[in-house]
C-alpha cells in the first residue's frame, strides 16, 4: 500500500467511526476498549489525529500536544473531533511520505509513518465505535493485511505505552487465508522480539481470514483458528496496545 491507499482509508474509517458515534448516545459502553464510552473512544481517536497532525507539520521537530479536552456539551465533540479529522487529512494528504516527522517509534520518523499508522489506528477504532453501535462494516483483507505488518514490524516492539513488555520464547505464526501475508515472531523471553514475513511451524499457529487476524492480534474478538498451544497464542495476545 501506497500513500493514496492509506489516505483513502483514513477518509472513509474517519467518517465512518464520527457516523457511529453519532448514531447512539456518547455514554454507550465500547466493550472492546476496556470500558470505554463512546466519548472516550472519539476523544482518544481525536488526540491521535491532533498528535499525527502535529508532529507531520513541525517537519522532524517532536511535538507532543497537550490530550486535548473534549467540549463539555455533548452536542459539540462530534463537531470539535470532526475539525480535528479534517485538519489531519490536509496535513497527511499535504505530506511526501519521505519527509522527516518526528514518531514514538525510533527507526521510523517519517510522515509515511503517520501515514500508515493513522490508517491502522482509526481502521480498529472504526471497528470499535461500529461494534458498539450495531452495524459493522467488513475490514477489507488488504488494508487488514497492511495493519498486521504494522503491528508486527513496528508496534509489537515499539508501543510507547508498553515499555516494558516481556516477549514470550514461545514462538507464534499468523497467517492470512485470504490474502498474502504470513509473519512468526519469537521473544526471549525478556525485551526482545524478531519478527520474519515467512511461512514457518510456530509453537501456536493462529489462522484466519486478514480481518480476523488483526482484530485478534488487537484483542478483539476475530473469527480465527487457533493451532498448537494456546497458552503460547494467548500470551502473545495479551501484549496487544
Amino acid at each position: 500500500m501506497d500513500k493514496a491507499d492509506f489516505l483513502e482509508a483514513i477518509e472513509s474509517d474517519s467518517a465512518a467511526l464520527l457516523s457511529a458515534a453519532e448514531s447512539v448516545p456518547l455514554e454507550t459502553p465500547i466493550a472492546s476498549c476496556d470500558g470505554w464510552l463512546m466519548r472516550e473512544l472519539v476523544a482518544h481517536q481525536t488526540f491521535a489525529w491532533g498528535l499525527a497532525t502535529s508532529n507531520v507539520l513541525a517537519g522532524g521537530d517532536k511535538t507532543l500536544p497537550a490530550r486535548p479536552k473534549p467540549p463539555g456539551d455533548d452536542d459539540q465533540i462530534l463537531e470539535w473531533s470532526n475539525g480535528v479529522r479534517t485538519a489531519m487529512l490536509t496535513a497527511l494528504s499535504g505530506a511526501d511520505p519521505d519527509a522527516p516527522a518526528w514518531s514514538f517509534v525510533p527507526p521510523y520518523q517519517t510522515a509515511g509513518f503517520w501515514q500508515r499508522r493513522m490508517m491502522s489506528e482509526t481502521m480498529i477504532h472504526r471497528w470499535d465505535a461500529q461494534s458498539a453501535a450495531g452495524s459493522i462494516d467488513p475490514l477489507p483483507a488488504e488494508r487488514a493485511a497492511d495493519a498486521i505488518d504494522e503491528y508486527t514490524e513496528v508496534i509489537l516492539g515499539h508501543s510507547g505505552s508498553r515499555s516494558e513488555r516481556v516477549y514470550p520464547s514461545q514462538s507464534l505464526h499468523l497467517h492470512c487465508t485470504d490474502t498474502a501475508g504470513e509473519w512468526t515472531m519469537v521473544g526471549d523471553d525478556g525485551p526482545n522480539v524478531n519478527v520474519t514475513r515467512e511461512h514457518a511451524k510456530g509453537d501456536a499457529a493462529v489462522r484466519g481470514q486478514a480481518e480476523g487476524v488483526l482484530l485478534w492480534i488487537w484483542g478483539r474478538p476475530g473469527e480465527v483458528e487457533v493451532f498448537g498451544d494456546a497458552d503460547v497464542a494467548a500470551a502473545w495476545r495479551t501484549l496487544a496496545p
